[in-house]
């Protein structure tokens, strides 16, 4: 990996009387929104254009036997009702792997289904009309025949030898998995004077955005042009995507991002329901509008942070810790999202778990298997979350068996501001961080003590108030593709990986600000 120092003068940004810490900063778009003159794609109108609404598996796991839409297709205001096998004529399927993550996998997957359904909610038809509603009514009388299988629901047994297999051809339900092993563990915590294990069990959500996602897409057939207005953060690799699978040259795709509801990162990525609709554009060569409802956002919007996480440390009673180790699983529906995929987020949890602290024995075992349950990628703060609960909670369990303050064992152990650069037992190179620092300005900041002293003495009252710390590791931005701005930048060879990294210490006590530095 490489990396490249910051630009001082960014740094000192933070402490500059322009700095946006700390302040309201203006919204140059705020009057024209409160206005009501913002143009969002539920907005939207065109000449012609089909609603469309799809009709999805009510099984978690099933194979389609026969699709009976003659009596729809006579509804008046219905334009059509397509299937998986004649959407199948216009847009190829897709694979979400990347090659930076060896033996990651998944099975080609259709804009919509063709002879099984993988999950509760996944699309298997789908009905245009003049009118959403008028397409609401004709999916109620579309009539499927359905074989319900046998689904594969709990991560935990996903690899059992009895649980059958979600693609044979993928040969068992394990999608990824990472093995790391550095420094020497095993002698760790054979030296360790306590060893602290634990369960971290995290349920699978999702973000809420306030506009649903929505696409409207418009294939001019006589300029052999796409042009798809859609809420997205990333309308480039639309651009790249719709054109690649509907056998398209870029430039015959024009994608317009205008004003976009929310999104958090869950419309960073390209869903099915989408890639049919600009397929059904495409097929009818009319405007096709697809916007999501409150209940097809929660059922197939990505989830996300479904994890079962063990972990153990091993400490000495002076506080040293010695050595973590890790083994994560996680389960992602019978697909690897696509493009990202679905094992960036167990592969950051894997990176980052004990990223702050000075011992370089760490091992992780991350893998991913495959479910039948709506499909999970990574939104917001990619892995983090995992990374740090299991890494803090580590720390305050090991700092409570030794009878030691939490801050005092993370003073301990955490890197010194002198050391970097440096590099994380997980092969992250740090250069320029500050958890001292950031550590000494939250105890002035936060006043400990007399915090300590505060809950101590409530306690004799029976008023029970926690004080929480957690230090950690960010990775701020991914890469210049994306967001593109100063920092402590780090990239691997193949360029797959690049980030800023901060320093962060946030203390949960008495409604406290985060301290940054």
């Amino acid at each position: 990996m490489t990396i490249t120092s910051p630009n001082p003068e960014i740094l000192s940004e933070l402490d500059r009387p322009n700095s946006y810490i700390g302040k309201v900063v203006p919204r140059p778009n705020l009057e024209r929104l409160m206005q009501g003159r913002g143009l969002y794609v539920s907005d939207m109108e065109l000449p012609r254009m089909g609603h469309v609404v799809f009709l999805r598996s009510p099984y978690a796991h099933a194979r389609i036997i026969a699709i009976d839409a003659s009596e729809a297709r006579r509804l008046p205001g219905v334009i059509a009702v397509v299937t998986g096998d004649d959407l199948a004529a216009v847009i190829t399927p897709w694979v979400g792997v990347l090659s930076h993550l060896k033996g990651l996998k998944s099975a080609p997957q259709h804009a919509l289904a063709i002879e099984r359904a993988c999950w509760q909610g996944e699309a298997v038809a789908a009905i245009v009309a003049n009118s959403r509603a008028v397409a609401e009514d004709a999916a109620e009388i579309v009539s499927v025949e359905y074989q319900e299988l046998e689904a594969v629901t709990d991560m935990r047994t996903a690899l059992d030898p009895q649980s059958p297999v979600i693609h044979a051809s993928l040969g068992d339900n394990l999608a990824f998995e990472r093995n790391l092993d550095a420094g020497a563990v095993n002698a760790a915590f054979a030296d360790s004077e306590e060893v602290v294990e634990a369960d971290f069990i995290f349920g699978r959500h999702t973000g809420a955005t306030l506009e649903p996602r929505a696409v409207l897409a418009d294939w001019n057939e006589a300029e052999r042009r796409l042009t798809i207005y859609q809420g997205t953060q990333a309308p480039h690799m639309v651009q790249n995507i719709a054109a690649l699978h509907l056998r398209l040259q870029d430039s015959q795709v024009r994608v317009v991002c205008k004003d976009v509801g929310g999104s958090f990162g869950i419309k960073v990525h390209i869903y099915a329901d989408e890639m049919a609709t600009y397929a059904l554009s495409k097929l009818l060569r009319r405007p096709i509008k697809f916007v999501a409802d409150r209940v097809e956002s929660f059922n197939t919007d990505i989830h996300a942070r479904d994890h079962r996480c063990k972990g153990r440390i091993g400490v000495k009673h002076d506080g040293t810790i010695m050595a973590f180790e890790i083994d994560d699983l996680t389960g992602i529906g019978p697909y690897s999202m696509y493009p990202r995929t679905s094992a960036i987020e167990a592969n950051q949890v894997a990176n980052l778990v004990g990223g702050p602290y000075l011992t370089k024995n760490y091992r992780a075992r991350a893998r991913v298997v495959f479910q039948n349950k709506n499909v999970m990628c990574q939104y917001r703060a990619v892995g983090h979350p995992i990374a740090c609960s299991v890494t803090e909670g580590l720390v305050d369990l090991a700092a409570a068996r030794i009878g030691m303050d939490p801050v005092e064992i993370r003073r301990r152990n955490l890197i010194g501001d002198d050391a970097y650069p440096c590099a994380s037992p997980s092969g992250l190179r740090f250069e320029l961080l500050s958890h001292h620092a950031a550590l000494n300005k939250l105890m002035t900041m936060m006043n400990y003590e007399g915090l300590r002293s505060e809950q101590a003495q409530l306690r004799t009252k029976n008023i029970h108030r926690g004080i929480g710390i957690a230090s950690f590791i960010e990775v701020t931005n991914p890469s210049a593709a994306f967001y593109g701005v100063g920092g402590a930048r780090i990239s691997s060879p193949d360029g797959s990986f690049s980030a800023i990294l901060t320093t962060r210490l946030t203390a949960v006590a008495h409604g406290l600000r985060e301290a940054r530095v």
